[in-house]
């Protein structure tokens, strides 16, 4: 197998981010005491959920409030303002620098996010992370369209692609696209799945280059 492009999720597999978002939404509700542990287990078992769809779910579902765009709004810029520079800040995953380093000079790289596309635009210029995509995907995308158009720009067959992510939904987008898939340890279960799995970055690097061909662009 030769491997032509890879694409890459952000949080939890290129900085170590995760934590910071699961803490935002613990204060983002913490005037809802009775109600914080359900709306936590929401949302850490909604990994692939966008979060205005989080908010809307534990506003009508949990708090049995009343969602509007008023209230998005105010969600989302709270939620950007706890999450901003502590993501710019927050350390990246081991090897993960050393790896975009590499594999840039040898396959296009894309990346596949969850977040709003304003928020990671800023996240990425401050990190200065865009130089080693291709091209960036954030909401409105979803991972299993990303994945598609990729190969199609590409032209290339799901085969001749990758996906590195840290959660299962991750998994099941390049499952259900074909690719194939490595996942990253950051702490999130991926419920027995039969797949690949390593903690660092250079770890996943190692296995690229030894069972893969990488097909240089």
């Amino acid at each position: 197998m030769k491997i032509k492009t890879i694409i890459l999720d952000f949080d939890g597999t290129i900085v170590e981010s995760v934590g910071i978002k699961d803490s935002a939404f613990k204060i983002l509700f913490s005037e809802y005491p009775e109600h914080l542990d359900r709306i936590m287990e929401y949302h850490l078992s909604h990994n692939a959920t966008v979060r205005f769809e989080k908010f809307r779910h534990i506003t009508e579902n949990i708090l049995n409030q009343e969602y509007n765009e008023d209230i998005k709004r105010f969600l989302s810029r709270r939620f950007s303002g706890l999450v901003f520079e502590r993501i710019v800040e927050c350390p990246y995953v081991r090897g993960a620098e050393i790896f975009l380093n590499y594999f840039r000079e040898k396959v296009p790289l894309y990346l596949a996010s969850a977040s709003p596309a304003d928020e990671l635009e800023k996240i990425l210029s401050a990190r200065n992370l865009k130089k080693y995509f291709k091209d960036v995907y954030a909401i409105p995308w979803v991972k299993t369209d990303i994945i598609k158009d990729v190969l199609k720009r590409e032209k290339i067959s799901p085969q001749e692609a990758v996906f590195i992510g840290d959660a299962f939904e991750d998994y099941e987008a390049a499952w259900s696209s074909e690719v194939f898939f490595i996942g990253r340890d950051s702490n999130k279960s991926f419920h027995g799945a039969d797949i690949l799995v390593y903690k660092s970055m250079f770890d996943i690097k190692e296995f690229l280059l030894q069972v893969n061909q990488i097909h240089e662009q």
